[in-house]
């Protein structure tokens, strides 16, 4: 990951986030942007299920505002996904359409269970939950809340239901304050609602509610300054209360109007109008379930889909460079790549279609497991030579693999490998050249065979845009047909790798046709 931004977008119904973070080389990673942008989706249409006019078009524009700041922060992947408002919407799939036309980016739609796993993924890795008791986490968004319950750093429920702020006010259309009556009707319906939930809670023993999001962090911002609490309004996660401190704030704003309420200390602009529903569902689930302390957590959905994107990455290194632990090879390996700040992200995407290529001619090449670990090496340090200088980076990567001392492996394997890596490029093996005249014919044509898929593999990847998905080939006596799928237009990866295929073509004898096959499924 080292190198890597990466930009995380959340579209929820009241407000699109993005986040970028950047990656060091020991993994570590900062927050380099946060922004947001009230688009207020829901509003005129979420109880019709439908995004209306006016908030489809600043979607949209928020979303190209986004692409900029992305953009300009040399984002290598983003991730956007979307909750509540569009998933529920008749015309969310045509928003996202239009997201990928006009901004460039490329929306998930995710349910809501996902999106309650998510959500626990980001708070279990920004706070200390409770031990040895059963914990509600609840996230109050505008169109849904989640709901999960933990116990020891698990999971014990996840559930999603469609009582978010924004559809609650657009369903009862309060006054201003609620009156009496309102009140009383807003909490029956939040009953009638989660009738089935509190059934499921209440086999639990929760007596600590952790809240999430922006309506909860706005609640935690107007008791710590009740409280007099002023350093922690700044900081808000992991803070702590009672439900009497709670139940306190709860009031005062359910009987204030808005200018009231914008002119408390702690409240959120944003959030004026739909506090008065998100604490409305908090008070219920509290009053039902006993709860006698709450805590905050500043982490949700964001920083869930970063805490995934982080384990995603972690186990496809261990799947492609092996166990590091246990394996002193794939140790050794690793350790040099990182010596050598190796581009992670285009190395193992080169690893990845390398491997695919082998065992797709499997039966065409005699080879087997050895070498096809060889190869996989060779993929994850083929370009190592850019540390010493761009130009003839093959010959330099060569020279780095033969001389490094790399454990585990027998001088004549640390030869193969580095001819393996000077032929990924440039010109093709011939007996002038020491090192592969040193080998004997079955090594050379492992070299001939390994080089040329690698050729191709490191090809598809050109530019190292990641957009090549995966590659499926058909053969027969007369042809090798690859087929490459990708996430875009890959004209010029292909044009590239058809330019590399003649050591490949001339070692199995028989000539090479890549084509795009379409959208990766």
């Amino acid at each position: 990951m080292q190198g890597e931004h990466l930009a995380i977008i959340d579209l929820g119904t009241n407000t699109f986030h993005l986040m970028i973070v950047a990656f060091d080389d020991r993994e570590d990673y900062r927050i380099v942007e946060k922004y947001k942008e009230a688009v207020k989706l829901g509003e005129d249409g979420i109880t019709a299920g439908k995004i209306g006019t006016m908030p489809f078009r600043r979607g949209i524009r928020a979303l190209k505002k986004f692409r900029k700041l992305i953009d300009s922060k040399r984002c290598t992947e983003v991730r956007a996904f979307a909750t509540s408002a569009i998933r529920s919407a008749q015309n969310g799939q045509e928003f996202v359409q239009k997201a990928k036309e006009e901004a460039g980016i490329d929306i998930r739609i995710i349910n809501g269970n996902e999106e309650a796993a998510l959500i626990f993924e980001g708070i279990k890795n920004g706070i200390q939950l409770p031990l040895d008791q059963d914990v509600l986490l609840i996230d109050i968004g505008g169109g849904s809340v989640e709901f999960i319950v933990a116990r020891d750093g698990k999971a014990q429920l996840l559930r999603s239901l469609n009582i978010g702020a924004a559809r609650l006010l657009e369903m009862t259309q309060p006054s201003d304050p609620l009156t009496t009556e309102e009140a009383a009707k807003l909490q029956a319906l939040i009953r009638e609602k989660c009738a089935g939930l509190m059934e499921e809670l209440k086999e639990f023993h929760c007596q600590t509610i952790v809240g999430s999001s922006g309506t909860f962090e706005t609640m935690a911002a107007l008791i710590a300054n009740l409280r007099g609490d002023h350093l922690s309004s700044e900081n808000l996660n992991s803070y702590s209360f009672s439900f009497r401190d709670y139940h306190r704030a709860h009031q005062r704003i359910q009987k204030s109007k808005q200018d009231e309420r914008l002119a408390m200390p702690g409240m959120d602009a944003m959030r004026v109008d739909l506090i008065v529903m998100g604490s409305m569902i908090v008070e219920v689930f509290a009053q039902e379930l006993g709860v006698k302390q709450f805590m905050v957590s500043t982490n949700a959905l964001k920083e869930g889909i970063l805490y995934r994107y982080i384990d995603e990455q972690r186990e496809r290194v261990h799947k492609i460079m092996g166990n590091t632990g246990k394996n002193i090879r794939a140790k050794s390996i690793r350790n040099l790549c990182e010596k050598y700040n190796y581009d992670r992200a285009h190395c193992l995407k080169v690893s990845e279609l390398s491997l695919q290529i082998y065992d797709q001619l499997t039966g065409i090449h005699p080879f087997g497991k050895q070498e096809r670990e060889l190869l996989r090496y060779a993929a994850l340090l083929h370009d190592i030579g850019y540390f010493v200088n761009r130009s003839s980076h093959h010959k330099h990567g060569q020279y780095i693999v033969m001389n490094s001392g790399l454990s585990g492996f027998s001088h004549d394997e640390l030869v193969i490998l580095g001819n393996i890596v000077r032929y990924h490029r440039k010109s093709l093996p011939t007996r002038d050249h020491f090192h592969y005249k040193v080998l004997d014919p079955k090594q050379r044509l492992t070299v001939r065979v390994l080089a040329g898929i690698l050729r191709i593999a490191d090809h598809l990847d050109r530019g190292h845009r990641n957009f090549v998905d995966n590659v499926r080939i058909e053969t027969d006596k007369r042809i090798i047909q690859m087929a490459v799928f990708a996430s875009e237009h890959v004209d010029i990866e292909i044009q590239s790798a058809m330019n590399e295929r003649e050591m490949l073509e001339s070692t199995l004898d028989r000539p090479i046709l890549i084509e795009q096959g379409g959208q990766a499924q």
